[in-house]
Protein backbone atom coordinates (compact mmCIF):
# COMPACT_ATOMS: atom_id res chain seq x y z
CA UNK A 1 0.00 0.00 0.00
CA UNK A 2 1.09 3.23 -1.19
CA UNK A 3 1.65 5.81 1.76
CA UNK A 4 1.87 9.76 1.42
CA UNK A 5 2.24 13.24 3.29
CA UNK A 6 0.05 15.68 1.70
CA UNK A 7 2.57 18.52 1.09
CA UNK A 8 1.41 21.95 2.44
CA UNK A 9 1.27 25.22 0.75
CA UNK A 10 4.97 26.25 2.47
CA UNK A 11 6.77 22.47 1.12
CA UNK A 12 9.60 23.00 -1.43
CA UNK A 13 11.07 20.02 -2.86
CA UNK A 14 15.06 19.44 -3.88
CA UNK A 15 15.15 18.06 -7.04
CA UNK A 16 18.79 16.39 -9.08
CA UNK A 17 21.50 17.98 -7.92
CA UNK A 18 19.89 19.54 -4.83
CA UNK A 19 17.71 21.35 -6.98
CA UNK A 20 15.01 23.34 -5.04
CA UNK A 21 11.44 23.21 -6.72
CA UNK A 22 8.79 25.27 -5.08
CA UNK A 23 5.36 23.44 -5.72
CA UNK A 24 2.66 26.24 -6.45
CA UNK A 25 -0.60 26.28 -5.91
CA UNK A 26 -0.28 24.21 -2.93
CA UNK A 27 -3.35 26.36 -1.11
CA UNK A 28 -5.67 23.36 -3.62
CA UNK A 29 -3.76 20.67 -1.47
CA UNK A 30 -6.62 19.28 0.97
CA UNK A 31 -10.32 20.13 -0.07
CA UNK A 32 -10.70 19.67 -3.62
CA UNK A 33 -11.80 23.02 -5.48
CA UNK A 34 -15.22 23.98 -6.20
CA UNK A 35 -15.97 23.21 -9.83
CA UNK A 36 -13.20 21.49 -10.83
CA UNK A 37 -10.47 22.32 -12.98
CA UNK A 38 -8.82 20.70 -16.09
CA UNK A 39 -5.76 19.49 -15.89
CA UNK A 40 -2.28 19.08 -18.42
CA UNK A 41 -2.31 15.72 -20.57
CA UNK A 42 0.63 13.06 -19.24
CA UNK A 43 2.17 9.93 -21.16
CA UNK A 44 3.62 6.83 -19.16
CA UNK A 45 4.86 3.88 -21.26
CA UNK A 46 5.42 0.60 -18.62
CA UNK A 47 7.69 -2.02 -20.62
CA UNK A 48 7.88 -5.68 -19.34
CA UNK A 49 10.30 -8.16 -20.66
CA UNK A 50 10.48 -11.52 -23.08
CA UNK A 51 7.12 -11.38 -24.47
CA UNK A 52 4.16 -13.32 -23.47
CA UNK A 53 2.24 -16.64 -24.44
CA UNK A 54 1.08 -15.40 -27.49
CA UNK A 55 -2.11 -18.30 -27.41
CA UNK A 56 -3.30 -17.53 -24.14
CA UNK A 57 -2.93 -13.55 -24.06
CA UNK A 58 -5.53 -11.94 -25.99
CA UNK A 59 -9.07 -11.56 -24.76
CA UNK A 60 -12.07 -13.17 -25.86
CA UNK A 61 -15.67 -12.64 -26.60
CA UNK A 62 -17.29 -9.24 -28.18
CA UNK A 63 -15.02 -6.33 -28.39
CA UNK A 64 -16.97 -4.26 -26.13
CA UNK A 65 -17.86 -6.97 -23.70
CA UNK A 66 -14.19 -8.66 -23.95
CA UNK A 67 -13.63 -11.85 -21.26
CA UNK A 68 -9.79 -10.87 -19.98
CA UNK A 69 -7.16 -14.14 -20.36
CA UNK A 70 -5.61 -15.54 -17.10
CA UNK A 71 -2.87 -13.58 -18.15
CA UNK A 72 -4.39 -10.25 -18.09
CA UNK A 73 -7.43 -11.01 -15.64
CA UNK A 74 -5.59 -8.96 -12.72
CA UNK A 75 -6.52 -5.76 -14.91
CA UNK A 76 -10.55 -6.87 -14.49
CA UNK A 77 -10.71 -4.08 -11.27
CA UNK A 78 -9.51 -1.59 -13.78
CA UNK A 79 -11.10 -2.93 -16.98
CA UNK A 80 -13.34 0.17 -17.92
CA UNK A 81 -9.70 2.26 -18.06
CA UNK A 82 -8.27 -0.03 -20.31
CA UNK A 83 -8.07 -0.91 -23.88
CA UNK A 84 -5.82 -4.05 -24.58
CA UNK A 85 -4.37 -4.23 -28.39
CA UNK A 86 -3.81 -7.26 -30.51
CA UNK A 87 -2.70 -7.10 -33.87
CA UNK A 88 0.26 -4.53 -34.05
CA UNK A 89 3.38 -5.72 -35.29
CA UNK A 90 7.08 -4.45 -35.04
CA UNK A 91 8.73 -4.46 -38.61
CA UNK A 92 11.51 -2.59 -37.74
CA UNK A 93 12.90 -5.26 -36.12
CA UNK A 94 13.26 -7.74 -38.67
CA UNK A 95 15.76 -5.58 -40.36
CA UNK A 96 17.95 -4.42 -37.51
CA UNK A 97 20.48 -7.04 -38.15
CA UNK A 98 22.08 -7.94 -34.89
CA UNK A 99 20.06 -10.34 -32.51
CA UNK A 100 16.70 -10.94 -31.48
CA UNK A 101 16.69 -8.75 -28.18
CA UNK A 102 19.01 -5.55 -29.67
CA UNK A 103 16.30 -6.12 -32.50
CA UNK A 104 13.38 -6.01 -30.67
CA UNK A 105 15.13 -3.51 -27.73
CA UNK A 106 16.40 -1.24 -29.91
CA UNK A 107 13.25 -0.51 -32.10
CA UNK A 108 9.91 -1.39 -29.51
CA UNK A 109 9.81 2.41 -29.04
CA UNK A 110 12.28 3.97 -31.78
CA UNK A 111 10.71 2.15 -34.66
CA UNK A 112 14.01 3.25 -36.15
CA UNK A 113 16.67 1.36 -38.29
CA UNK A 114 20.14 0.42 -37.05
CA UNK A 115 22.81 4.04 -37.21
CA UNK A 116 25.42 1.52 -37.32
CA UNK A 117 26.70 3.35 -34.45
CA UNK A 118 27.36 0.83 -31.42
CA UNK A 119 23.50 -0.57 -32.69
CA UNK A 120 22.21 2.55 -31.67
CA UNK A 121 18.83 3.18 -33.10
CA UNK A 122 18.96 6.50 -35.95
CA UNK A 123 16.10 7.63 -34.38
CA UNK A 124 14.14 9.48 -31.32
CA UNK A 125 11.83 6.94 -29.33
CA UNK A 126 8.12 7.94 -29.03
CA UNK A 127 8.35 9.21 -25.09
CA UNK A 128 10.82 11.66 -26.47
CA UNK A 129 9.07 12.82 -28.54
CA UNK A 130 6.47 13.38 -27.06
CA UNK A 131 7.88 14.82 -24.54
CA UNK A 132 9.40 17.34 -27.10
CA UNK A 133 5.88 18.06 -28.54
CA UNK A 134 4.28 19.22 -24.83
CA UNK A 135 7.23 21.56 -24.18
CA UNK A 136 6.02 20.93 -20.72
CA UNK A 137 7.47 23.98 -17.92
CA UNK A 138 8.26 20.90 -16.05
CA UNK A 139 11.64 20.37 -13.57
CA UNK A 140 12.29 16.98 -15.65
CA UNK A 141 11.51 16.89 -19.58
CA UNK A 142 10.58 12.92 -18.54
CA UNK A 143 11.51 10.57 -16.19
CA UNK A 144 12.92 6.87 -16.76
CA UNK A 145 12.92 3.97 -13.82
CA UNK A 146 14.87 0.89 -14.54
CA UNK A 147 13.10 -1.88 -12.36
CA UNK A 148 15.85 -4.23 -11.28
CA UNK A 149 18.63 -1.77 -11.76
CA UNK A 150 20.09 0.74 -14.49
CA UNK A 151 21.83 -1.64 -16.18
CA UNK A 152 20.11 -1.67 -19.82
CA UNK A 153 22.42 -4.21 -22.08
CA UNK A 154 20.27 -4.86 -25.15
CA UNK A 155 17.84 -3.67 -24.12
CA UNK A 156 18.53 0.04 -25.24
CA UNK A 157 15.10 0.98 -25.81
CA UNK A 158 14.89 4.98 -25.06
CA UNK A 159 16.60 7.48 -27.51
CA UNK A 160 16.46 10.98 -26.99
CA UNK A 161 17.35 11.22 -30.85
CA UNK A 162 19.51 9.37 -33.19
CA UNK A 163 22.55 7.63 -32.08
CA UNK A 164 21.38 9.68 -28.45
CA UNK A 165 20.55 6.95 -25.54
CA UNK A 166 18.87 7.92 -22.61
CA UNK A 167 19.67 6.32 -19.28
CA UNK A 168 17.88 4.65 -16.62
CA UNK A 169 17.91 5.69 -13.06
CA UNK A 170 17.75 2.61 -11.05
CA UNK A 171 18.13 3.05 -7.56
CA UNK A 172 14.39 4.09 -6.08
CA UNK A 173 16.15 5.67 -2.75
CA UNK A 174 18.03 8.40 -5.08
CA UNK A 175 15.29 9.20 -7.15
CA UNK A 176 13.12 9.77 -3.80
CA UNK A 177 15.99 12.01 -2.66
CA UNK A 178 16.10 13.72 -5.95
CA UNK A 179 12.66 14.22 -6.23
CA UNK A 180 11.04 14.56 -2.58
CA UNK A 181 13.74 15.64 -0.47
CA UNK A 182 12.35 18.35 2.08
CA UNK A 183 14.16 21.42 1.65
CA UNK A 184 14.24 22.51 5.58
CA UNK A 185 14.52 25.87 7.35
CA UNK A 186 12.65 28.90 8.04
CA UNK A 187 10.00 29.04 5.27
CA UNK A 188 10.41 32.71 4.91
CA UNK A 189 13.70 32.30 3.78
CA UNK A 190 13.18 28.88 1.48
CA UNK A 191 12.65 31.10 -1.67
CA UNK A 192 16.27 32.43 -0.60
CA UNK A 193 17.69 28.78 -0.41
CA UNK A 194 15.66 28.18 -4.01
CA UNK A 195 17.57 30.95 -5.74
CA UNK A 196 20.95 30.29 -4.13
CA UNK A 197 20.67 26.37 -4.96
CA UNK A 198 19.67 27.21 -8.33
CA UNK A 199 23.12 29.58 -8.74
CA UNK A 200 24.95 27.10 -7.94
CA UNK A 201 23.95 24.63 -10.08
CA UNK A 202 24.12 26.77 -12.70
CA UNK A 203 27.50 28.02 -11.60
CA UNK A 204 28.31 23.87 -11.70
CA UNK A 205 26.53 23.86 -15.22
CA UNK A 206 28.70 26.46 -16.76
CA UNK A 207 32.35 24.89 -14.93
CA UNK A 208 30.89 21.42 -17.07
CA UNK A 209 30.12 23.76 -20.06
CA UNK A 210 34.19 25.55 -20.17
CA UNK A 211 35.55 22.03 -19.64
CA UNK A 212 33.19 20.39 -22.56
CA UNK A 213 34.85 23.51 -24.75
CA UNK A 214 38.41 22.71 -23.66
CA UNK A 215 37.95 18.92 -24.43
CA UNK A 216 36.38 19.10 -27.69
CA UNK A 217 39.66 20.95 -29.04
CA UNK A 218 41.12 18.27 -28.49
CA UNK A 219 38.57 15.52 -29.68
CA UNK A 220 38.07 14.16 -33.24
CA UNK A 221 35.20 14.73 -35.63
CA UNK A 222 33.21 12.38 -34.10
CA UNK A 223 33.79 12.32 -30.95
CA UNK A 224 32.97 15.73 -30.77
CA UNK A 225 29.61 15.12 -32.29
CA UNK A 226 28.73 13.63 -29.07
CA UNK A 227 30.21 16.43 -27.04
CA UNK A 228 27.93 18.59 -28.62
CA UNK A 229 24.97 16.65 -27.65
CA UNK A 230 26.18 16.54 -24.40
CA UNK A 231 26.67 20.06 -24.43
CA UNK A 232 23.03 20.77 -25.66
CA UNK A 233 21.40 18.57 -22.90
CA UNK A 234 23.45 20.43 -20.29
CA UNK A 235 22.08 23.81 -21.78
CA UNK A 236 18.67 22.41 -21.59
CA UNK A 237 19.27 21.37 -18.08
CA UNK A 238 20.25 25.12 -17.62
CA UNK A 239 16.45 26.15 -19.28
CA UNK A 240 14.84 23.63 -16.61
CA UNK A 241 16.16 24.90 -13.88
CA UNK A 242 13.44 27.73 -13.38
CA UNK A 243 10.65 25.49 -14.34
CA UNK A 244 8.02 24.59 -11.04
CA UNK A 245 5.56 22.99 -12.84
CA UNK A 246 1.90 22.74 -11.38
CA UNK A 247 1.53 20.72 -8.39
CA UNK A 248 -2.15 19.20 -8.51
CA UNK A 249 -4.14 18.21 -5.61
CA UNK A 250 -3.11 14.89 -5.41
CA UNK A 251 0.55 15.82 -4.93
CA UNK A 252 1.94 14.64 -2.18
CA UNK A 253 5.59 12.92 -0.30
CA UNK A 254 5.55 8.99 -0.86
CA UNK A 255 6.44 6.38 1.78
CA UNK A 256 9.33 4.03 -0.08
CA UNK A 257 9.16 1.06 1.98
CA UNK A 258 12.40 -1.05 1.25
CA UNK A 259 13.48 -3.86 3.49
CA UNK A 260 17.21 -3.96 4.94
CA UNK A 261 20.00 -4.89 3.24
CA UNK A 262 17.93 -3.52 -0.51
CA UNK A 263 19.91 -3.85 -4.04
CA UNK A 264 18.68 -2.86 -6.75
CA UNK A 265 20.46 -5.13 -8.68
CA UNK A 266 19.43 -8.10 -6.85
CA UNK A 267 17.15 -9.46 -9.27
CA UNK A 268 15.22 -11.62 -6.19
CA UNK A 269 13.68 -8.09 -4.95
CA UNK A 270 12.00 -7.12 -8.24
CA UNK A 271 8.82 -7.53 -6.83
CA UNK A 272 10.05 -4.64 -3.61
CA UNK A 273 11.70 -2.22 -6.12
CA UNK A 274 8.58 -2.73 -8.97
CA UNK A 275 6.20 -1.36 -6.30
CA UNK A 276 8.51 1.24 -5.15
CA UNK A 277 9.57 2.96 -8.45
CA UNK A 278 5.06 3.07 -9.39
CA UNK A 279 4.80 5.14 -6.19
CA UNK A 280 7.57 7.23 -7.19
CA UNK A 281 6.63 7.92 -10.89
CA UNK A 282 2.69 8.03 -9.81
CA UNK A 283 3.74 10.96 -7.28
CA UNK A 284 6.25 12.44 -9.52
CA UNK A 285 3.41 13.12 -12.31
CA UNK A 286 1.26 14.21 -9.33
CA UNK A 287 3.47 16.67 -8.70
CA UNK A 288 4.11 17.78 -12.70
CA UNK A 289 7.58 17.17 -11.86
CA UNK A 290 7.29 15.51 -15.38
CA UNK A 291 4.44 14.82 -17.79
CA UNK A 292 6.34 11.95 -19.69
CA UNK A 293 7.92 8.88 -18.04
CA UNK A 294 9.03 4.72 -18.41
CA UNK A 295 8.68 2.22 -15.93
CA UNK A 296 11.12 -0.36 -17.80
CA UNK A 297 11.76 -3.81 -16.17
CA UNK A 298 15.27 -4.62 -16.93
CA UNK A 299 15.82 -8.45 -15.81
CA UNK A 300 15.09 -10.57 -18.95
CA UNK A 301 18.04 -13.16 -18.82
CA UNK A 302 18.10 -14.70 -15.11
CA UNK A 303 15.52 -14.09 -12.96
CA UNK A 304 14.20 -16.50 -10.83
CA UNK A 305 10.85 -14.58 -9.78
CA UNK A 306 11.17 -16.20 -6.22
CA UNK A 307 8.17 -14.12 -4.95
CA UNK A 308 5.99 -16.07 -6.88
CA UNK A 309 7.02 -19.35 -5.35
CA UNK A 310 7.13 -21.16 -8.44
CA UNK A 311 10.83 -21.14 -9.86
CA UNK A 312 12.16 -21.95 -13.04
CA UNK A 313 12.06 -25.52 -13.69
CA UNK A 314 15.43 -27.74 -13.16
CA UNK A 315 15.91 -28.92 -16.53
CA UNK A 316 16.62 -24.78 -18.25
CA UNK A 317 19.33 -22.90 -16.51
CA UNK A 318 17.77 -19.69 -16.78
CA UNK A 319 14.83 -17.86 -17.43
CA UNK A 320 15.93 -16.68 -20.59
CA UNK A 321 16.53 -20.59 -21.85
CA UNK A 322 13.17 -21.87 -20.52
CA UNK A 323 11.05 -18.90 -22.43
CA UNK A 324 12.91 -20.73 -26.13
CA UNK A 325 11.62 -23.47 -25.09
CA UNK A 326 7.87 -22.19 -24.56
CA UNK A 327 6.60 -24.93 -27.86
CA UNK A 328 8.22 -27.38 -26.06
CA UNK A 329 6.56 -26.77 -22.18
CA UNK A 330 4.10 -29.55 -21.81
CA UNK A 331 3.73 -27.88 -18.52
CA UNK A 332 3.00 -23.74 -18.86
CA UNK A 333 2.33 -22.68 -15.17
CA UNK A 334 5.47 -21.05 -14.58
CA UNK A 335 5.52 -18.17 -17.83
CA UNK A 336 2.06 -17.72 -17.21
CA UNK A 337 2.23 -16.93 -13.91
CA UNK A 338 5.57 -14.84 -14.78
CA UNK A 339 3.30 -13.11 -17.36
CA UNK A 340 0.71 -12.49 -15.63
CA UNK A 341 2.80 -10.88 -12.54
CA UNK A 342 3.99 -8.05 -14.99
CA UNK A 343 0.10 -7.68 -15.51
CA UNK A 344 -0.75 -7.63 -11.47
CA UNK A 345 2.38 -4.80 -11.65
CA UNK A 346 0.27 -3.03 -14.61
CA UNK A 347 -2.62 -3.11 -12.81
CA UNK A 348 -1.53 -1.75 -9.25
CA UNK A 349 -0.10 1.54 -11.59
CA UNK A 350 -3.31 1.76 -13.06
CA UNK A 351 -5.27 1.65 -9.82
CA UNK A 352 -2.59 4.43 -8.18
CA UNK A 353 -3.17 6.75 -10.93
CA UNK A 354 -6.94 5.93 -10.88
CA UNK A 355 -7.19 6.86 -7.48
CA UNK A 356 -5.12 9.90 -7.63
CA UNK A 357 -7.10 13.10 -7.99
CA UNK A 358 -5.92 15.32 -10.63
CA UNK A 359 -7.75 18.34 -11.76
CA UNK A 360 -11.90 17.47 -12.93
CA UNK A 361 -10.92 13.80 -12.26
CA UNK A 362 -7.91 11.50 -11.71
CA UNK A 363 -4.58 10.93 -13.37
CA UNK A 364 -5.76 8.40 -14.76
CA UNK A 365 -8.33 10.36 -16.69
CA UNK A 366 -5.74 12.64 -18.73
CA UNK A 367 -3.25 10.27 -19.66
CA UNK A 368 -1.96 8.18 -21.91
CA UNK A 369 -0.60 5.16 -20.53
CA UNK A 370 1.11 1.98 -22.80
CA UNK A 371 2.19 -1.36 -21.31
CA UNK A 372 4.17 -3.55 -23.93
CA UNK A 373 6.83 -5.91 -24.16
CA UNK A 374 9.05 -5.57 -26.82
CA UNK A 375 8.38 -9.08 -27.96
CA UNK A 376 4.95 -11.37 -28.77
CA UNK A 377 6.37 -14.77 -29.30
CA UNK A 378 9.62 -15.03 -26.72
CA UNK A 379 10.36 -18.26 -28.10
CA UNK A 380 11.09 -17.18 -31.40
CA UNK A 381 12.32 -13.59 -31.19
CA UNK A 382 8.92 -12.32 -32.73
CA UNK A 383 7.91 -9.13 -33.25
CA UNK A 384 4.25 -9.50 -34.39
CA UNK A 385 1.13 -9.19 -32.32
CA UNK A 386 3.18 -7.42 -29.75
CA UNK A 387 1.17 -7.29 -26.21
CA UNK A 388 0.27 -4.26 -25.81
CA UNK A 389 -2.65 -2.76 -23.37
CA UNK A 390 -3.21 0.93 -23.33
CA UNK A 391 -5.60 2.87 -20.26
CA UNK A 392 -6.22 6.26 -19.69
CA UNK A 393 -8.80 8.68 -21.23
CA UNK A 394 -6.18 10.89 -22.85
CA UNK A 395 -8.94 14.09 -21.59
CA UNK A 396 -11.75 12.05 -22.61
CA UNK A 397 -10.54 10.94 -25.97
CA UNK A 398 -10.28 7.45 -25.78
CA UNK A 399 -12.90 4.87 -25.50
CA UNK A 400 -11.96 2.46 -22.86
CA UNK A 401 -13.24 -0.72 -22.06
CA UNK A 402 -12.67 -2.59 -25.09
CA UNK A 403 -10.35 -5.12 -26.82
CA UNK A 404 -8.96 -3.77 -30.29
CA UNK A 405 -7.68 -5.94 -32.74
CA UNK A 406 -5.21 -3.56 -35.66
CA UNK A 407 -5.05 -6.48 -37.75
CA UNK A 408 -1.76 -6.34 -38.52
CA UNK A 409 -1.05 -2.61 -38.00
CA UNK A 410 2.61 -1.47 -37.77
CA UNK A 411 3.98 0.20 -34.06
CA UNK A 412 4.73 3.46 -36.01
CA UNK A 413 1.74 3.97 -36.78
CA UNK A 414 0.13 3.47 -33.18
CA UNK A 415 2.67 5.73 -31.92
CA UNK A 416 1.45 8.66 -34.82
CA UNK A 417 -1.85 7.96 -33.66
CA UNK A 418 -0.18 8.67 -29.82
CA UNK A 419 1.24 11.91 -31.55
CA UNK A 420 -2.22 13.13 -32.72
CA UNK A 421 -3.94 12.16 -29.39
CA UNK A 422 -1.43 15.04 -27.71
CA UNK A 423 -2.09 17.74 -30.40
CA UNK A 424 0.50 16.47 -33.04
CA UNK A 425 -0.20 16.60 -36.77
CA UNK A 426 2.78 13.92 -37.30
CA UNK A 427 2.00 11.61 -39.64
CA UNK A 428 4.94 9.42 -39.85
CA UNK A 429 6.74 7.79 -36.84
CA UNK A 430 10.19 5.89 -37.25
CA UNK A 431 10.96 4.07 -40.70
CA UNK A 432 8.71 5.35 -43.14
CA UNK A 433 8.46 2.36 -45.07
CA UNK A 434 6.19 0.86 -42.20
CA UNK A 435 4.80 3.71 -41.46
CA UNK A 436 1.10 4.66 -43.24
CA UNK A 437 -0.45 6.99 -41.09
CA UNK A 438 -2.66 6.74 -37.91
CA UNK A 439 -4.34 3.85 -36.63
CA UNK A 440 -8.03 4.30 -34.91
CA UNK A 441 -7.99 2.94 -31.53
Amino acid sequence: MRRRQQLSRRNFLRGAGGIAVALPFLESIGPARAGGTTAPLRYLQFMHVQGTLMNEWAPSGPAAAMVLSEILSPLEPVRDHIVPISGCDNPSASDYGVNGHVNSGRTVFTCAPNSGNNDLADGPSIDQVIADRLAAPTPYKSLQFGVGGSGIGEYQALMAGPQDPVPLDGDPRQIFDQLFADLEGDPAAQPTALQRLRARRGSVLDGVLDELGRTMARASSADRQTLERHADKIRELEIQLGNEGEAGIGCGVPTIDLPPGYEPNDQGQDDVSSRAFIDLMVMAMACDMTRVGTLQYTNYHGPDYPWLGVGVPGAYPEWHSMVHDLPNMSDLSVPRAVYRWYMEEYAYLLQQLADTPDGDGSLLDHMLVMSISELGDGAAHGTWSLPIVLAGRVGGQLATGRHVDLGGARTGELFVTFLQLFGADDTVFGNPAYCNGPVSV
